[in-house]
């Protein structure tokens, strides 16, 4: 039995206790934005800019506060799966990124948040560019320097670590296997 058939199939889910962190952070921080925006306090030294720059923080944390809350009460089902084969996103893809296709996997590290990164093949990564969005945000992760597929842990029931150690564990068995079974399977005759 090889080292692959050994590795259990995990599915991944939402973290409540984080889940519930990122929507206090959301809701306070779109709140700081709103009263600095709409100006409780009525300070009489806020620019143009500053005020701006606050609707802004108000759009973007108040969307993710809505989506954090939205995943809060709706989400129950996993979304990330490792399995022998490969690593399925269901918040990037509904396609499963087969082990054999990847490059190599690396971290992403923002202050104290580590995402892992798939570096795909060529012709496996163009159809994960998706949409007009996804397109935009994989050009913006491409100039901070995080170039290829990223899987973020922020609200799963896994850290960033954890992530990378389990990915790269079944990365090598999945790719272990795959040439294990290259090696065995006859060419045709003609």
């Amino acid at each position: 039995m090889s080292v692959s058939q050994n590795l259990p199939n995990l599915a991944i889910g939402y973290s409540l206790a984080r889940l519930l962190k990122i929507l206090a952070a959301g809701a306070l921080m779109t709140l700081v934005s709103a009263a600095i925006a709409l100006n409780w306090f009525q300070i009489k030294t806020l620019t143009p800019f500053q005020i701006t720059v606050c609707y802004v923080g108000l759009a973007l944390f108040g969307l993710v506060t809505l989506r954090t809350l939205w995943t809060l009460l709706f989400a129950r089902a996993p979304v990330v799966f490792i399995t022998r084969v490969g690593i399925r996103d269901t918040r990037i893809a509904d396609d499963t990124i087969a082990w054999r296709s990847v490059r190599e996997i690396s971290v992403w590290q923002f202050r104290n948040q580590k995402i892992v990164v798939l570096k795909l093949d060529p012709l496996i990564a163009d159809r994960f560019d998706g949409g007009f969005l996804k397109r935009i945000v994989s050009m913006m992760n491409k100039a901070v320097g995080a170039e290829g597929v990223l899987i973020n842990p922020s609200g799963l029931t896994i850290d960033g670590e954890t992530l990378l150690e389990t990915c790269k564990q079944y990365w090598k068995a999945g790719r272990l296997a795959y040439s294990g079974r290259a090696a065995v399977v006859p060419e045709p005759v003609s």
